[in-house]
């Protein structure tokens, strides 16, 4: 039978951060969504995940 974990064992785990090499901000992940209008003239949305930090916060945000 498994383990059970409680809340305290969950709570302490470290959560897995990533630096930019450029700037050596962390990055933070977002999820994107753009509105795309089809061919056939509806709109439809594309979701992405996208890592954010101070080097591309511009492109991302404005």
């Amino acid at each position: 039978m498994a383990k059970k974990t409680s809340f305290a064992e969950k709570s302490t785990k470290k959560a897995q951060t990533t630096t930019c090499p450029v700037c050596q901000e962390t990055i933070q992940y977002v999820r994107h969504v753009k509105a795309v209008k089809s061919d056939t003239g509806s709109w439809k949305f594309r979701n992405q995940n996208v890592g954010v930090c101070k080097c591309n916060s511009a492109e991302i945000y404005g």
